[in-house]
Order: C-alpha cells, then sequence, then structure tokens
C-alpha cells in the first residue's frame, strides 16, 4: 500500500501525538547514576525514539518510566511467560535487589530491528501469531484497580463501559461512529491494544511496549489498520486487509473510535494541545461509516 493524496499529510500525525506529553514531562530527569547502577549499566544514557518520549537507552539496557508498577511488574513477567514463536520479546531486567522497579524506572534488554512503514500485511500476521500465542491467558486481577488515565478511559467508553460528556470539536466525529456500531460477539481476550508501532523487524521480529487490554483480537487489528492510515500515511484501501476478519468493519469502528477519543480524554485531563488532530481522522472516519451502513 502507499500512501494517497488525501492522507500523505497526515504521515507525521504519530510524532505530534506525544509532542505535548513530551512537554508534559520535560521537568522529569533523565535516569540517574543510581537508577542506572540498580539495572546493571553504567553508560550516559541516550534519549530515544519510541514510547511517549522519556525513553532512554544506556548500552544494551532501554529505561522508561513505569506509570503504574503494579501494570509493569505484570507485563514483565508476562512477556518472561510467552511461548515464542516466529517472533520474540524483548526481556525485561530486573534490579540488583531482583525487582522489576527502581524509583519509578523499568528496564528491557535492548533489541535491534525497526519499525518500517508499509509492511502492514506482515504486521497484521504477526499479530494474529501474538494473539495465537497468549489466547488462553486469564485476564489481569489488576485491571480492575487500573488507574483511570486518558486511554483506559477512552477505552471503556469505546465499548460502553462509561460515559462522559464530548468536547464540541470531538463530538460529531463519536457520533458518525457510535450510530455505525452494532453488536459484536466476538471473545475478548489478553491483547495488545498498540501493535502496529510497537513491532519491530528483526530475525525474527520483535514486538515491544505492551499495552494490555481485554478486547477481542479483532480490535486489535483495526487498531493497527487505523493507525496504519491515520498516523502512517496508509491508502484507505488499507481497511480491506481486515474482510477476513469476523465483524471487522465494527472493530475498525471501535479502533477508530478510541482513538479519537484519546484525543479528546488527553486534552481533557492533561489539557494537551491535540483537538485539531481531529482533522487527520475524518477521512477514515467517512469511509468506516460507509462501509457500516
Amino acid at each position: 500500500m502507499v500512501a494517497s493524496a488525501a492522507v500523505a499529510g497526515y504521515v507525521n500525525v504519530r510524532q505530534s501525538y506525544f509532542a505535548a506529553y513530551r512537554k508534559t514531562m520535560s521537568d522529569m530527569e533523565p535516569p540517574s547514576a543510581n537508577i542506572l547502577q540498580a539495572f546493571g549499566t553504567t553508560q550516559q544514557p541516550v534519549s530515544i525514539s519510541g514510547g511517549q518520549g522519556q525513553n532512554y537507552r544506556s548500552g544494551n539496557v532501554i529505561l522508561k518510566p513505569s506509570e503504574d508498577d503494579e501494570e509493569t511488574n505484570w507485563v514483565a513477567e508476562f512477556y518472561l511467560s510467552v511461548d515464542c514463536e516466529g517472533f520474540q520479546l524483548p526481556r525485561p531486567i530486573r534490579t540488583t535487589q531482583g525487582n522489576f522497579v527502581y524509583n519509578g524506572w523499568q528496564a528491557w534488554e535492548y533489541v535491534g530491528g525497526e519499525h518500517e512503514k508499509g509492511r502492514w500485511d506482515e504486521i497484521v500476521e504477526i499479530c494474529v501469531r501474538f494473539h495465537q500465542a497468549i489466547a488462553d491467558y486469564p485476564r489481569p486481577a489488576y485491571f480492575g484497580r487500573r488507574e483511570q488515565n486518558p486511554w483506559v478511559i477512552a477505552d471503556k467508553v469505546t465499548w460502553g463501559e462509561m460515559e462522559i460528556v464530548h468536547h464540541p470539536r470531538i463530538a460529531p466525529s463519536v457520533e458518525k461512529l457510535t450510530k455505525c456500531l452494532d453488536e459484536v460477539n466476538e471473545k475478548s481476550q489478553l491483547i495488545h491494544g498498540d501493535f502496529g508501532g510497537n513491532v519491530l523487524f528483526s530475525n525474527p521480529p520483535t514486538i515491544i511496549d505492551f499495552s494490555p487490554y481485554w478486547r477481542p483480537v479483532e480490535f486489535a487489528i483495526g487498531v493497527i489498520i487505523a493507525d496504519a492510515v491515520v498516523w502512517e500515511g496508509a491508502d484507505i484501501s488499507l481497511m480491506e486487509i481486515g474482510s477476513r476478519f469476523n465483524n471487522f468493519y465494527q472493530h475498525l469502528a471501535r479502533a477508530e473510535l478510541r482513538r479519537i477519543l484519546e484525543i479528546e480524554t488527553l486534552h481533557e485531563l492533561y489539557g494537551w494541545e491535540m483537538l485539531d488532530q481531529i482533522d487527520a481522522h475524518i477521512p477514515l472516519i467517512e469511509a468506516i461509516v460507509e462501509r457500516c451502513n
């Protein structure tokens, strides 16, 4: 797939998505020498792209803030337990005391490879393979104790588990997508809810930055397609890749709805100046509504 004229201008939307977060987190210092030593590294940390603008590399160690220590510990144990076939997962690094978190930081092994735009068919196949491998994992107990952050709220609103008052800038798009939603019966399981941009092409491909949700796999694939179109300039015809999945356009509608609700909740809770990003979503929203009607 190639970028169409309609969406080519939105290729850098993903980068701007976290620009306000980086500004919000600008007062946060890089990991100190004590933190580096706790994770067994001493090299000067260098800021790297990825995550939400607060990742650092020190030698072969990637350090990033732990925003929810319970989730960090769960994800670390989860990554160590997955039976990988056709993909790999970076290993979490314990501190010298045997913990996964130290003074608000977590650490992971550095792996090579790059995210490559345009390889969406392969990313979808890796997504399917990964979710087959974790299909029998139970719903994490800590989900009921999760902080009500913008991403959790957006997900709950998308699935009708929570209601919020919508901002006038976002409300028309929310209404369009909500009107085309029908009931879906696909099985929920543990999924990576931010898969597309978190595949590094190495041998084998590496899946990073697990974002745990309890939703159908078709929804996770919908998020890949929505992000590819809006954030990476894929042609809207990429939607056809999902036609082999059950109720795909219903799940794609929910995936796109969650993304625009994230814009709204990030603005409302964090004050991020990002409401105008809704414009980048309009072509995909119109295409989804057309498909669902």
